[in-house]
Order: C-alpha cells, then sequence, then structure tokens
C-alpha cells in the first residue's frame, strides 16, 4: 500500500465514476454541499478532498473507502489460490471443520491469508463466522500481520461490524503501539474513526491510555507505552481535522495546562474550527489573572493571529483570552486586520497603551486609524511622534505637524535636526515647484 494518496490519480479515478454514474460535477458538488471550483479543483490533483467527503464519494458511488484510496483493480492471477476457492464456497466450506481446527492463517503462494480474500470479496457472514469464533488471521510473526491486521479495521469500520476493539488491541499488541505509520492507512482509519456512530471506539481507545498511564506511573516505569502519545493524538486530529474526535479528546483527555500546545498545532496545520472547538470548551467562564498566565493565551492569540481569521481573533478578545492586549493590536495593525483593531478600540480602549498604538500606526503609515484614535493622544503624545517618526517619512510628519506636534527637546535625539531639515527641504521644494 503507497505511503501517501495520488491526488491526480484519485481525481482521475473519481472522474471514471463520474462518467459511469452518469453524474456531473455539479452533481457531486451539490451531494458534497461544497462549490463546484472546489470540486473541479480536487478532480485536477490541485488540492484534495478531505476524509469526511471522500467517505462520502466511496457512499454515494458503492464503494470502499479503501476501494477509493488505493485506487484497487481486479485482476485474475495465473492460478486460483486455495483460499479463493474457499471463499467462492462461501459459509458451507467451513461446515466440515470446527472453528477450533481451522488452520487458515498461513500465507498463500502469493503472500495472502484467507481473510484477504474475504475482505476483497466483501463476504460479511465468512469474515463474521471467523470473528465470532475468534479463529487466528494471522500468525503474529508474518511479516505482513501489521498490515492485514489494518485491512481488518477498516473493513470492519466501513462495513459497520461490532468488536472492531478487538483487533485494534491486536495490533496494539504486536506494534507495541496504535500509532499507525503508514499515512493511507492512518488517514482511513481515522477518517473513518471520526464518525459520530464510532466515538464510543475512540472514547475507549483514550480511556485505555489514561488506564497504561496509571499503571505506568504506579509502577514508576514505562512497561507499556499505551495507545498513543498525547502528542500522536493531538497530530491526527489536527492533521486530518477530526472535529469528531477532538470532542471526545476534549472531555476525556484534555486539561488547561494543554491549551498553549493544542493551539499552536491546531494553528500549524489551519485546523481553525478546532481551535473554535477548544475554546468553547475550556473557557466556560472568565479566567483569572494568574490562570491566564499558566495556561499562556497570550502566546496562543498571538499565534491564532497568524491565521488572519478575524472571527477567531475576536472570540479570544471577545473572551479576554489575553494578558497584553496592546501587543495583539499592534500585531493586528501590521498585519491590517481592521475589523479587529475597530473592535479593541471601540471595546476594550481601556486597556490599551495608545503611544504604542500610536507607534505602530506611524510604522505602518495607518493615517486613517490615527485620525480613529486621535481622541487618545494629547499634545506630549504628538512630540513624542514627531521625534519617532522616521526621518524619511515626509508625509507623516506635515500629518502630526497640522496635528499640533512641536519638538520638544524632552524628546530630542541624533536624527532631530535632520528631520527638520529634510522637511524645510521638502517644503522650499514645493514652494520652487508652485
Amino acid at each position: 500500500m503507497p505511503d501517501v494518496i495520488d491526488n491526480v490519480k484519485v481525481g482521475e479515478y473519481i472522474k471514471t465514476l463520474l462518467k459511469k454514474n452518469h453524474m456531473t460535477q455539479d452533481d457531486l458538488a451539490q451531494k458534497l454541499n461544497i462549490s463546484k471550483s472546489a470540486v473541479s479543483q480536487n478532480l485536477r490533483g490541485k488540492s484534495t478532498f478531505d476524509i469526511q467527503n471522500m467517505i462520502r464519494i466511496a457512499e454515494i458511488f458503492n464503494i470502499t473507502l479503501d476501494d477509493l484510496l488505493s485506487l484497487k483493480t481486479k485482476h485474475e492471477e495465473g492460478v486460483i489460490s486455495e483460499y479463493q476457492k474457499v471463499v467462492n464456497q462461501g459459509l458451507v466450506a467451513f461446515k466440515s471443520t470446527k472453528a477450533d481446527n481451522l488452520r487458515i492463517d498461513q500465507p498463500d503462494m502469493y503472500g495472502k491469508v484467507l481473510v484477504d480474500y474475504i475482505i476483497e470479496s466483501k463476504h460479511l457472514e465468512m469474515f463474521n463466522y471467523l470473528k465470532d469464533n475468534n479463529v487466528s488471521l494471522v500468525e503474529e510473526h508474518y511479516h505482513r500481520s501489521l498490515d492485514i491486521y489494518l485491512d481488518v479495521i477498516v473493513f470492519m469500520l466501513e462495513q459497520d461490524i461490532s468488536g472492531v476493539f478487538k483487533y485494534i488491541e491486536k495490533y496494539k499488541q504486536l506494534n507495541n503501539t496504535f500509532l499507525i505509520h503508514d499515512e493511507l492507512y492512518k488517514l482511513k482509519i481515522w477518517g473513518l474513526l471520526n464518525q459520530v456512530k464510532f466515538q464510543d471506539i475512540v472514547e475507549k481507545i483514550f480511556k485505555e491510555n489514561i488506564k497504561d498511564n496509571q499503571v505506568k506511573s504506579f509502577f514508576n516505569k514505562i512497561q507499556d507505552p499505551g495507545y498513543l502519545s498525547k502528542t500522536d493524538m493531538i497530530d491526527i486530529i489536527a492533521n486530518y481535522k477530526l472535529n469528531n474526535t477532538l470532542e471526545t479528546y476534549l472531555n476525556i483527555i484534555y486539561k488547561d495546562s494543554q491549551f498553549s500546545y493544542l493551539v499552536k498545532e491546531f494553528v500549524r496545520y489551519g485546523y481553525e474550527e478546532g481551535i473554535e472547538l477548544l475554546i468553547d470548551k475550556a473557557f466556560k467562564k472568565p479566567l483569572v489573572w494568574i490562570k491566564k498566565v499558566s495556561m499562556e493565551v497570550q502566546a496562543s492569540i498571538l499565534e491564532v493571529i497568524k491565521l488572519e481569521n478575524e472571527k477567531l481573533i475576536l472570540e479570544f478578545i471577545d473572551k479576554k483570552l489575553y494578558t497584553d492586549l496592546t501587543q495583539v493590536t499592534l500585531l493586528a495593525i501590521k498585519k491590517n486586520l481592521n475589523k479587529v483593531t475597530s473592535h479593541v478600540i471601540k471595546n476594550y480602549h481601556m486597556d490599551l497603551n495608545f503611544r504604542k498604538v500610536g507607534e505602530s500606526c506611524i510604522d505602518a503609515n495607518n493615517k486613517v486609524l490615527l485620525e480613529d484614535i486621535n481622541q487618545y493622544f494629547n499634545q506630549n503624545d504628538y512630540d513624542y511622534f514627531l521625534s519617532y517618526v522616521n526621518e524619511e517619512d515626509i508625509s507623516m510628519m506635515i500629518y502630526l505637524i497640522k496635528h499640533g506636534a512641536k519638538i520638544d527637546e524632552k524628546y530630542y535625539n541624533l536624527k532631530t535636526f535632520k528631520k527638520m531639515n529634510l522637511l524645510i527641504k521638502y517644503l522650499l521644494d514645493e514652494g520652487d515647484e508652485k
């Protein structure tokens, strides 16, 4: 199985499915509730459908997610395997042998075991018989055993077969963790687990992890790394944008000490909806100052500003998730986030150092905002700004002088005379032109 998805090939495969089913890209867009341009981009391999839409596409065309992502095609083998013959017979093939005596975990000439053929044929009755009778599916030491158990997990999730946790546990025992290194397997399994109907399984994985960690803590030594580390959990949730899995994580695992790390990871993956879910969960009531400091809310809001999502930034501000609103405002000015700056000035001006805000406006040459906050400046501020402004910024110097700025010895610096000389030269040149 490939480690990554070939977006171009998947797009071509979906186009083939559309044609075969007499559907247009517009039809697919409507069924997925996304724009036609987004569908077009994804089908050309310029971007990719998210995992939930991949699952929906598989359902629309009555194929499995595995078929869709792996681009599986049927082919004839030169010699039909004995296992394939068993599958062709169906459940009747097991009638003459007790379940305890079935030996179907040895690979055939193609390196496959019986369950491989059962999954390919989607033979639910045979699969359930083996599962219900606890028949060994593959020898533990076989080099494909981990992949086979992953195929079993995918198959059971896709077909909504109960008892999948037994095979998750088996994979974890063989691999020493439930961390899946193959990207395609990981995408499929966690995309499927993210569905609401499977949150009981996700919850069990998380709770088993807590139980493992408690045992390790009690004995004061590491015997078992658990199903997943918290770092791996967050990486999976953020990478694939798993909203339902995140909600389960927040209910089972989350502690306030994790807040800043979660925000940083969600920003790294552009998982904006995850940040919204997080702050809705974590902040039901206002925080005291010491709690804000311990949760590093200031670092978190500065991270969120990188996304330039003004709605999300305003949610942080309105929940007072900051310790220095001036620093937040300066960064918002630098990034031209006008809705944020206007909202802050209108509603939280008491929390601002307006001299710092004025400096930022001067640096950004934002005279409009300077005019809006003019009421918060006094003569002393304007005199300071005249000493602060860059010597080359003649237009800003003129603006400040028109607002009453004067040269004050209190703010004298080495560039004061140079500024005045440049300003005089500019005015003389302007006069000569007239």
